[in-house]
C-alpha cells in the first residue's frame, strides 16, 4: 500500500510519517517544505500545482494523508495554505489518482463557540470565528463536496505529546519549562491564559485514527478525534509541572476580555463506532514522558551554559 503524507516536516505530519513508515505493509512518501529525516520524501510547496501533479502521478498513492497547513500568521497566508492548497490537492488527486482515498486533518476550532457546552458532535453546524478556523473549514468543505474523491475528515481536538512540536499550548509550556529548569531559582514559567476548557488528546491517538480509517476503509465521513472529557488548560499544565518537579512557578496573564474560545470538547461516539476506539482521557503516561523530556532538555541546557 502506497501512502503519501503532506506536511511531513510539521509536528503532526512528522508523527504520522514515522508511524506509517514503520509499517511493513506501507510504502511511504513524505511530502513537505522540509520532510523529516529517515523517511522517503519529496520537497516542494503544495501550491506548486505542477510539482504536486507530477508527484501524484509518479508515486500513485493509494491513500493521501493531508497534514499540511498553517496555524498562525497573516490571514491571507492561512487561507492559501489551509484552503487554497487543500482545494488544489483535491483537484490534483481527481486528475491524477482518482482511485486514492484522502484523509484530511481538520480542527476542533471549526465548531466555534458553544451556547450550551454540550460536547460537539459532527452533525453540529460549524461557526468558525477566526481566520485559522475559517480557513480550515473552507478547506474541509472544498474537499468533502468533491464528488470524484473518497474523503474522510478528522477534526482534531487539542493535541498533547511527550515532546514539543508545533504551536500547541502544551508544546510551548514544555519548551519554556525546560528553559526555566535549566536556570537558577526562582524558576518562573510564563504561560498563556489558563482558564479555557479543552479536550486534550494524545497525538498517538491521531495516528490510531488515521490507521483505522485506512485499515477499515472508512470513507465519506467527518469524525471527531476527541476524548469527550474537558479540563482547564491550568489543570493540564499544573499536572505537568508537578510531574516535572524542580519548583516551577507558573505565571499566567489575566483572562482576555473577549474570552477567546472558552470551551471546546468533542463527542467521541462516532470515532468509537466507526473506527473502533475512543481517544483516551488518561494523559498520565504522556505527562510522565513529557516530564522526562523536560528534565533531560534542562540538563543539556545547563551543561551547555556551564561550558560556554
Amino acid at each position: 500500500m502506497r501512502v503519501l503524507v503532506t506536511g511531513a516536516g510539521g509536528f503532526v505530519g512528522g508523527v504520522l510519517s514515522r508511524r506509517l513508515g514503520a509499517r511493513p505493509d506501507v510504502q511511504l512518501l513524505a511530502v513537505g517544505r522540509s520532510p523529516p529525516p529517515g523517511v522517503a520524501g519529496a520537497t516542494f510547496d503544495l501550491l506548486d500545482a505542477v510539482a504536486l501533479r507530477r508527484t501524484l502521478a509518479d508515486f500513485a498513492p493509494d491513500v493521501v494523508v493531508h497534514a499540511a497547513g498553517r496555524t498562525a500568521g497573516e490571514p491571507s497566508r492561512m487561507l492559501a495554505d489551509n484552503a487554497v492548497a487543500t482545494a488544489g490537492l483535491a483537484e490534483a488527486m481527481a486528475a491524477e489518482t482518482p482511485h486514492a482515498g484522502l484523509i484530511l486533518l481538520g480542527s476542533a476550532a471549526q465548531y466555534g463557540v458553544s451556547s450550551d457546552r454540550r460536547p460537539w458532535r459532527e452533525s453540529d453546524p460549524c461557526q468558525p470565528r477566526d481566520p485559522y478556523a475559517l480557513s480550515k473549514h473552507a478547506g474541509e468543505q472544498c474537499v468533502m463536496i468533491h464528488a470524484a474523491l473518497r474523503v474522510t475528515g478528522l477534526r482534531l481536538f487539542n493535541l498533547v505529546a511527550s515532546e514539543p512540536g508545533g504551536g500547541q499550548v502544551f508544546s510551548g509550556f514544555l519548551r519554556r519549562a525546560a528553559e526555566a529548569l535549566a536556570g537558577p531559582p526562582p524558576r518562573r514559567v510564563r504561560t498563556g491564559p489558563l482558564d479555557a476548557v479543552r479536550d486534550f488528546v494524545a497525538v498517538d491517538d491521531v495516528g490510531r485514527a488515521v490507521e483505522a480509517v485506512i485499515d477499515l476503509g472508512v470513507w465519506g465521513e467527518v469524525i471527531n478525534v476527541a476524548s469527550g472529557r474537558g479540563r482547564t488548560v491550568r489543570a493540564l499544565i499544573e499536572a505537568a509541572a508537578a510531574e516535572i518537579g524542580g519548583g516551577l512557578a507558573l505565571e499566567a496573564p489575566a483572562p482576555a476580555e473577549d474570552g477567546g474560545l472558552p470551551w471546546s470538547v468533542g463527542d467521541p461516539g462516532k470515532c468509537e463506532r466507526l473506527l473502533g476506539f475512543a481517544p483516551t482521557a488518561d494523559l498520565a503516561p504522556v505527562l510522565r514522558q513529557a516530564a522526562a523530556w523536560v528534565r533531560a532538555a534542562a540538563k543539556a541546557g545547563a551543561d551547555a551554559r556551564s561550558h560556554a
